[in-house]
């Protein structure tokens, strides 16, 4: 840590002397070395006050010669000594004129120390002020640290830690979670500030670092500006990222408070995913109760966990949960236990559904669209209608091409059996072919005349695309005839196991 070079001048008990001009006197100091060699460029670093009695002008050098003092300065010059302090009475008798010209030529700080002053108090000043700022360093990163420990258990939590940690250190910090997205602050709007004023490349370089699935720490250091960009969590498993930005290069003490918030914002995010896991069951309990009309109810619970359960009008969209990847799942689950969100994810039997507020319905279809999945999207709804939605989700699930977003809507208008997806129809088929369902081939049978309705009751091509003969076809159309007490000879019998093949999902069972 530098001492500047004109507090040591002014320190009275050295009595030190100047002999060039203020000016020169205008910089700092990293160390104090002695010598009184010729050359001593190779036993000195830069910024270092070089302490010397003048030997090497006297020993060895012919009395009819005058040393070379410009040569002297000249060396010591191009190995960025800071400056020259000349011990008088040891060698000499004051310092030498040439010395003092050469200087301040040269513009290199030169100043007499007397005899009465030995080196070692000038080193020891220096060394003393190194130790008190090193102590202050010390005491400024501890008290940072207690600053954002604080903050982080306080009500601001780990963006009032942020904050704090950005006044300490002077400088912008941004914390995101696992999708790249930015930490809310409890002030939505002052959160949206934050990331417009994102520094430009942050988000790509965040979004990069998470692509990898490595922990890593990236710094990059320009002229006017420093950047330090480090993950969250183990490999393959992170929960976030880190970035921070300074108009300063980070110096080891700084990198210490760093470290710190990096590590409460990891804990902090690594239990907030432990716990969004382990509320899966608990919100799939609620969910039921949602299906039971105890909306309120259940939107107070939720909140308990972060969630903020839909308004008044709201879709629901539907995803086969088979084939939908963890990886997914999780940033669906994030998205909908974020501050400013009101979404609510959960699983039910083989879906994953998602009810979405009528006001985000378009940013989620978005996001949908972009990240091509395959979703069954409801018409809009209100609480009452919750049942009715999910089967219009489920409905348009079955219905959508791979990575499209199939509305209700769509479905119904390309044809009139999608009116059968309503809770209503769908449970009175349910109910209707409860026993054919349960039964040993019961399944087999109804899909066996699915294809057999599909080709409109003729026997020939749908037995071919089942692989059997047309009399095995026939006489299993007898057998489910039987089971559902429909006459399937005609066409009312035809037409009624049709709507009700068409309000149920026989993919279900296995």
């Amino acid at each position: 840590m530098p001492t500047p070079l004109s507090e040591i001048i002014a320190t009275e008990r050295l009595a030190l002397r100047p002999l060039t001009d203020r000016e020169t006197f205008e910089r700092s100091v990293t160390w104090v070395h002695n010598s009184d060699l010729d050359d001593p460029t190779p036993f000195v670093s830069e910024g270092q006050l070089l302490l010397t009695t003048g030997r090497q002008f006297v020993d060895g050098a012919d009395s009819a010669a005058t040393p070379n003092f410009e040569a002297y300065v000249a060396r010591l010059v191009s190995a960025g000594v800071a400056a020259i302090g000349f011990g008088t009475e040891v060698i000499t008798h004051g310092v030498p004129a040439g010395l003092v010209a050469a200087c301040t030529t040269a513009a290199l700080p030169l100043f007499e120390v007397p005899y009465r002053i030995p080196f070692i108090a000038i080193s020891r000043l220096v060394a003393d002020n190194e130790a008190e700022q090193a102590r202050a360093g010390f005491d400024r990163a501890l008290a940072a640290q207690n600053d954002i420990a604080r903050a982080a258990v306080g009500k601001g939590r780990l963006a009032a830690a942020a904050t704090v940690a950005a006044e300490h250190l002077g400088c912008r910090v941004w914390i995101f979670d696992a999708d790249g997205e930015l930490v809310s602050e409890p002030d939505t709007e002052k959160n949206a500030k934050r990331l417009a004023d994102a520094a430009p490349g942050i988000r790509e370089s965040v979004t990069e670092l998470l692509a990898r699935a490595r922990r890593a720490r990236v710094a990059d250091d320009a002229a006017d500006e420093h950047r330090v960009v480090q993950t969250l969590g183990s490999t393959g498993r992170l929960c976030g990222a880190i970035a921070w930005v300074r108009d300063t290069e980070f110096g080891a003490l700084d990198r210490s408070v760093m470290t710190v918030l990096a590590a409460l914002a990891e804990v902090s995010l690594e239990q907030t995913e432990n716990l969004r896991v382990g509320h899966r069951a608990i919100l799939e309990q609620l969910f039921q109760l949602l299906k039971d009309g105890r909306v309120d109810s259940v939107r107070r619970a939720v909140r308990v966990a972060g969630i903020e359960l839909p308004a008044e009008r709201f879709a629901v969209a539907a995803l086969d949960l088979s084939e939908t990847s963890a990886s997914v799942r999780d940033v669906l689950e994030r998205r909908a236990a974020r501050a400013d969100s009101r979404t609510f994810a959960v699983a039910d039997g083989r879906h994953l559904l998602v009810l979405i507020d009528a006001k985000q319905l378009a940013v989620e279809r978005r996001f949908f669209g972009v990240s091509d999945l395959t979703v069954g999207l409801s018409a809009e709804v209100g609480w009452p209608e919750l049942t009715v939605a999910i089967t219009q989700a489920v409905r348009s699930l079955e219905a959508a091409p791979p990575e499209t977003v199939t509305e209700f809507a769509s479905l119904v208008g390309e044809s009139f059996f999608g009116l059968l997806a309503t809770s209503s129809v769908a449970d009175i088929a349910h109910a209707r072919l409860a026993s054919v369902i349960e039964s040993t081939q019961g399944i087999g049978l109804l899909r066996f005349a699915q294809v057999w309705l599909r080709h409109n009751g003729q026997w020939d091509p749908a037995a071919r695309e089942l692989g059997i003969h047309r009399h095995g076809l026939k006489s299993r159309m007898q057998r489910l005839s039987e089971l559902t007490n429909l006459s399937l000879d005609t066409f009312q019998g035809r037409a009624e196991l049709w709507a009700m093949l068409a309000a149920i999902d026989l993919s279900e069972k296995p």
